[in-house]
């Protein structure tokens, strides 16, 4: 059964915002009204919105066009993204980038979220804009969704409602997952910038193999014995993205020199300078750009999963702020990378570290799948309810 199709301007009241003048300090010096921006709802994980970053007075608010919105009522995101939701908790007002909603008495607060959510890219293609897309309030309040009785309604957000539930415990499990791993590094050796443990200090190219990549070249894109290779934007905090790889030539030379081989760790040179990850031969025979240090451990010293980590802490906690060249861009030279202190701690302690470090992954990979596989779900769940297919 098809639900009908009926205008936001018949089901809700559409609310723009405002800002007051930021140069009036009366408008902003008094906590009496939470004011909410795109931005503010860009990344929260629930589906309500409780509190502001933001205030302004009651003076700020009666000299611009802002509104009230009722607690329950639906933030939309008219620009900047445009169709981004979440539900209030409490009276606020917002910003001019949204077209939020107050729904009549016909309409189920939670159906109307998940029914934006779903429309949201269709409410995109809606917008327009020199500078940037956004999208009027004439065009929101012409914007037609389907309309099932106000009891079809609850029992249709409360079956996405748990489908959502199930995608967000994944995501929850990834955080968790991911902040043992860092904690129990932390716990084991300590800060490596202060090394309060004590351990004892070594130069990187005592106990490693460094070297840069291939420099790349219009000569080496002649498709002669063309090699998948890795650049900076296929490294991101342990993980390798091999969904874009790119080729270029290597001769028979340069594919000794630059084949990766497992446990390689791949340290981004420029950019978010110290960004590593473990090489796990993810695909075959593949290579490396100059963007990139390989580092090769020596294992008498070292495990792939502690120097990882290490370089996670040192950039994070500003131990490399020292060892970059800022003189253009900033770029953890060759010279620099050879040269950076490493704590030793003891290696047996460092494959008891590897050992839990490989087991959380596994974890992770395992929650992935698990995400995935909610995600699709959900979204199957949502076609299905708003096209009026869903058994209820």
């Amino acid at each position: 059964m098809s639900w009908p199709l009926v205008a936001l301007k018949d089901c809700c009241t559409v609310v723009g915002g405002a800002t007051p003048k930021r140069e009036v300090e009366a408008y902003w010096d008094n906590q009496d009204i939470p004011w909410v921006t795109p931005k503010d709802i860009s990344k929260i994980k629930s589906i309500y919105f409780d509190d502001a970053p933001e205030y302004i007075s009651q003076k700020g608010f009666d000299s611009c066009a802002a509104h009230k919105l009722p607690k329950g009522s639906l933030l939309l995101t008219s620009r900047a993204p445009i169709g981004n939701v979440a539900i209030t908790t409490r009276e606020l007002c917002t910003n001019q980038g949204f077209k939020s909603l107050v729904p009549n008495e016909n309409v189920d607060i939670k159906y109307l979220y998940f029914c934006m959510l779903y429309s949201a890219s269709r409410l995109d293609n809606e917008g327009n804009g020199a500078t940037f897309k956004e999208v009027s309030k004439k065009v929101v309040e012409a914007f037609k969704i389907p309309l099932p009785p106000l009891e079809t309604q609850k029992q249709i957000a409360a079956v996405l409602e748990k489908a959502d539930q199930l995608r967000k415990d994944c995501q929850q499990m990834e955080q968790e997952l991911n902040s043992l791993a860092q904690s129990v590094f932390i716990e084991m050796f300590g800060d490596p910038v202060t090394n309060p443990k004590g351990w004892e200090i070594s130069a990187l190219d005592s106990i490693a193999s460094v070297q840069l990549g291939k420099m790349l070249s219009s000569k080496s894109k002649q498709n002669v014995n063309p090699k998948k290779y890795l650049r900076n934007a296929n490294i991101q905090w342990r993980e390798v993205g091999i969904d874009d790889l790119l080729e270029m030539d290597f001769n028979e030379k340069e594919m000794k020199k630059f084949r990766l081989q497992r446990g390689d760790l791949l340290v981004c040179e420029g950019g978010e300078i110290g960004r590593c990850a473990i090489w796990n031969e993810q695909v075959q025979d593949c290579y490396y750009q100059k963007a990139l240090h390989r580092v090769r451990i020596n294992p008498q010293f070292l495990t792939s999963e502690y120097l990882q980590e290490y370089f996670f802490w040192m950039a994070k906690l500003g131990g490399l702020v020292n060892s970059t060249n800022e003189v253009t861009f900033k770029h953890l030279t060759a010279e620099k990378m050879n040269k950076l202190k490493v704590p030793l701690a003891p290696i047996s302690k460092q494959k008891e570290f590897s050992e839990i470090y490989t087991s959380i992954r596994s974890e992770l990979n395992n929650n992935a799948e698990l995400m995935k596989e909610a995600d699709a779900a959900f979204g199957a769940i949502m076609q299905k309810a708003f096209k009026g297919e869903l058994n209820l």
